[in-house]
Formats: structure tokens, sequence, C-alpha cells
């Protein structure tokens, strides 16, 4: 009986790339190869940059330059593909990660003297990874449809997290015949570099590109519209929370390791695992009528699982926040992006989305950094011991306010449906 399901569960993913175009399918490669990339460099960046600071805050200001260039290199890269291709853009994006790694690796222990040098990095990592979102989110919106918007990105989430497996198995065996992580971090990042280039001669093969329409970010920044202020707000309180795992989350993960990088990239591969089946588990059961019921135990589950992890910063503490963060993530980020993304898709025929696209990702760059600032806030004004676990746990709750302003708007949309107020 399992074998049958197991038979059944394979034929019904090989139909779903099937039943996807062209364009998303090759997306899906392409998002693939560089969470590849991205698994064996960024983490392991972080890390081996906090080698040298041993700074959380150090670390945190990094996030937040970092993440504060995406709104000026999402509009810089809109106005650019709306003349040229998004191939284009997302190869320059490409370029700025890849002078990023050499630069880490030209730089080396210059860190330890010169820990500003980490602004650095954080600043070209912030301009190309701009403009690599901005190439890959445009183009996730224009390339699916409502109708396959939901199977694209269940399966984006799914093979995402096959190469989330793979990479940390490569760069665990790399740090253990290098003989010392840092020696292991080095030969990681130039592996990276080629994946990168491999990248960029995919994207040249995307057909899909920009209606040749203007569009005004600033405009698409105000909640004039009650549907897109749902929207940005949402996607403000999404950041908020969003921050701790861009840096913070795994750095905690890899002290509870003691340092250890092969230690550390093992739990990846294993917390990679369950994400995979959670996502296939999500695709398969999670539907418009139950959706946010999904989105709503996702947000208390993902919630939890970094307020454990400060609360208890031990190899059991960073085990519960790998596998209930595994779990909950498709629960809370499928219901998110699926709503976002069709609430863009009904300004389409109007307009050219890529504005509203560099909106959405300009509100939740700006929670992101707010969730970081908070954090340095924190360890100014509250003693050492107590500033992270404030902070976490703060930043932690966002996702079930995020859900509950949720709940509270789409009853009260459903309502004004049924009076015949609204379509």
């Amino acid at each position: 009986m399992i074998l049958k399901t197991k038979k059944e569960f394979i034929f019904q993913g090989d139909c779903f790339m099937k039943a996807l175009s062209s364009n998303e399918r090759l997306l899906i490669l392409i998002n693939c190869f560089y969470n590849l990339a991205n698994a064996m460099s960024a983490v392991f960046m972080n890390v081996y940059l906090y080698a040298y600071t041993g700074s959380l805050v150090v670390m945190s200001i990094y996030t937040i330059v970092r993440i504060g260039l995406y709104p000026f290199f999402f509009t810089l890269g809109g106005k650019w593909a709306q003349k040229h291709r998004f191939s284009q853009t997302l190869t320059a994006g490409l370029v700025f990660i890849m002078i990023s790694l050499l630069f880490v690796l030209g730089a080396s222990d210059q860190f330890e003297r010169v820990p500003q040098l980490v602004y650095v990095v954080a600043a070209l990592v912030g301009m190309g990874e701009g403009l690599y979102w901005l190439s890959i989110n445009s183009l996730n919106q224009i390339v699916s449809t409502a109708k396959t918007r939901s199977l694209f990105i269940s399966d984006i989430g799914i093979f995402n997290n096959l190469s989330a497996i793979i990479a940390p198995l490569i760069s665990t065996l790399i740090i253990e015949l290098a003989g010392t992580d840092t020696a292991g971090y080095v030969e990681i990042f130039k592996i990276v570099l080629v994946i990168y280039g491999l990248i960029a001669l995919l994207s040249t093969r995307i057909s899909a590109r920009s209606v040749n329409r203007g569009f005004s970010v600033l405009k698409r920044m105000r909640l004039d519209d009650p549907q897109w202020r749902y929207c940005m707000i949402s996607t403000f309180l999404y950041g908020m929370r969003d921050s701790l795992i861009l840096t913070l989350a795994g750095l905690l993960v890899y002290n509870a390791t003691n340092g250890s990088g092969s230690a550390y990239g093992k739990l990846l591969a294993i917390f990679a695992v369950l994400t995979i089946l959670a996502y296939a588990w999500v695709s398969r059961t999670m539907r418009r009528s139950n959706r946010m019921r999904y989105y709503q135990i996702g947000s208390l589950l993902i919630a939890s699982s970094t307020i454990v992890l400060v609360l208890w910063p031990t190899l059991a503490g960073a085990i519960y926040y790998g596998v209930v963060n595994a779990i909950a993530t498709p629960m809370y980020a499928n219901p998110y992006t699926i709503i976002m993304m069709n609430a863009i898709q009904d300004y389409a025929a109007q307009e050219n989305v890529v504005g509203r696209v560099i909106a959405k990702e300009a509100y939740l760059s700006i929670g992101r950094c707010l969730g970081m600032v908070l954090i340095v806030l924190c360890s100014l004004l509250l003693p050492e011991t107590l500033y992270l676990p404030t902070a976490v746990v703060m930043c932690s709750l966002f996702p079930v306010i995020l859900t509950l302003y949720a709940t509270v708007y789409h009853r009260e949309r459903d309502r004004q449906k049924q009076l015949g107020l609204v379509k």
C-alpha cells in the first residue's frame, strides 16, 4: 500500500512538471541552481565573516546594509529590464555577487584587522541580489498564471530544497577534506563561482520579458487602494520575522553545534529533507478553501521555532528550530506568496506589474531592515545576556500578527462579497 502511494506521488509529480510551461520549468531550474550556490556560499559566508568579526551585532548591520540596497537596485533593474531583457539584469546581479565572493577570498584575514570591510561585502552582495531578485521575482510573476501558480510555487520550494540537501553535503565533504573550516570555505566559494556562470547562461534562454510600458515605484508605494494596502502591510509584517532567517538564525544554529562547520552542514541537509516532504504534502493538500487554516497554523509554528532557538541555544534548540521551521515554512510561506502574486496579477491588464513587484519588495526590505535594527537597538539598550532573546522573541511574533490581520481582512472581504459591495 505504501509502495503504491509512493508511485502515485512520483507520477503526480511528473505530471505536475509537464503541466508547467517551458519558461516556468526553466525558472524552477534557475531557482534550483541559485539556491544550490546560495546554500553553499551565503550561509557559510555569514559564518566565515562571523568567524572574523565575532559579533552578531556587526552581522546584523551587515544584513541591514545588504537588504537596504535592494529597493534601489530593484528600481534600477526594473527600468533596465523595461528596455532590454531580464536575462541582462539577472546576469549583472550574478556578476556583483561573484565580485563579492572574490573580494572575500582576496581580503581573507584583513576582516579581523579591519572589520568595516564586512560592509563592503554587504554592499556588493546587496547590489547583486537586488538585481537578481528583481529579475527572478518579476519573471515568476509574469510567466506563472492563476491556474499554475500554486503548483509553480510548490515545485520551486521542492527543487530549492533538493539543492539545499545537496549543498551542505558537498560543503561538508569539502570542509572535511580541506583540513580546516576556513580553507574549506575558500574552496566552496570557488565552486559557487562556476555555478553562477552556469545560471547566467541558462538565463539567456528565457523568452519572457517586461511589457513596454512605464511604471512608477513611488506611486505604487502609496497605500490608497484597500487591496494593495493589505498586501503591503502584510509584506512589511512578513519581513519583520524574515529578518531573523537572513543571517541570525543560521548563526545561532552554527553556535549550537559548537562552531563545527561539518555538523552544521549535516543539520542543514536533514532540515532540507524535511522541508521537501512538507512542500510535497502542502502542494497535495492545500486548497483555496483551507489556505487560511494552513496560514494560521504555519505562523504559530514558525514563530515558536526561532523563540525556542534563542531561549534554548543548545543542540536540542537548534534541532527544534530546524524541524519545526521545515514543516511550517510551506504552510506559512505558500499562502502568503499565492495571495500576494494573485493580488498583483489583478492589476496586470491595466499596468506594468513590475512596478508593483518592486514596491512589494521595497516593503519587504523595510520590514527586514527594521527587524535587524530592532536587534541592534536592543544590543545598545539592554544587557548583553538579555538583548538577543528580547529582540528575537519580538520579531518572532510578527507571523502571528500577520495572520491575525489577514484573517480579519479576508473575513471582511468575504462579507462584502456576499453583500455585493465588492467583486
